[in-house]
């Protein structure tokens, strides 16, 4: 939402146990994994992992059906969400990227979006990697979460005067289903927006700034 350009980046190695194929949801239990399947193979970019399971999206309609019936924003989308955990996808990357477009349409998020292997002659790893997209796109600034900062190496960006920003985010609260399992944070975006269909994008916003590194 704060950036210009939002890079999808597809073409790094696929990461076991990490969030690309897996994200929380809020249960009547507390939170609760839904996870796509794949077929891992050491060494594979995401956008070469393939799912194993097609019915599991279906499946995962299902669990949201559950625990988001009464919700207002699973209400007025549920026909939309239903048609998009119905369409069949042998790719991870497809699958992850329509479900990320579906949720920034919803948001009214503007940002352009490419994909990494949509990019010529991006090189490198880790920090390089990351300088030379920016470069490729001939950024001048670079916005990063807080866990890139274990990699990333300034002097990257200084070469390609490009100034980097790291997100100063707060702790974000608002209700959710089950209120009496307590506010379960750290969730998908999409249990904020399925609980606040109209007040998720100002939340979102509010709930941090940018603090510039160099």
């Amino acid at each position: 939402m704060s950036a210009d350009i939002f890079v999808y980046l597809d073409t790094v190695q696929f990461s076991k146990n990490g969030l690309q194929n897996r994200n929380q949801i809020k249960t009547v239990n507390g939170a609760l994994w839904l996870t796509v399947p794949v077929r891992h193979e050491l060494g594979k970019s995401i956008r070469e992992i393939e799912t194993a399971d097609p019915r599991a999206p279906a499946k995962h309609w299902k669990t949201l059906q559950a625990n988001y019936s009464q919700a207002l924003g699973f209400r007025r989308w549920h026909e939309d969400l239903r048609s998009l955990l119905h369409h069949s996808a042998t790719s991870l990357a497809e699958l992850t990227i329509a479900s990320t477009e579906w949720m920034l349409e919803k948001l009214n998020v503007q940002t352009k979006r490419v994909r990494a292997s949509e990019l010529a002659g991006i090189e490198g790893q880790a920090s390089k990697l990351v300088a030379s997209i920016c470069a490729a796109l001939g950024a001048n600034t670079y916005l990063t979460g807080t866990g890139a900062l274990e990699y990333m190496n300034l002097e990257d960006f200084k070469a390609i005067n490009c100034e980097v920003c790291v997100q100063q985010s707060r702790p974000l609260s608002y209700p959710q289903q089950w209120e009496s399992t307590g506010f379960v944070p750290d969730l998908s975006t999409l249990d904020l927006l399925l609980n606040c269909p109209d007040e998720a994008a100002e939340m979102i916003a509010s709930a941090g700034s940018w603090k510039v590194l160099v």
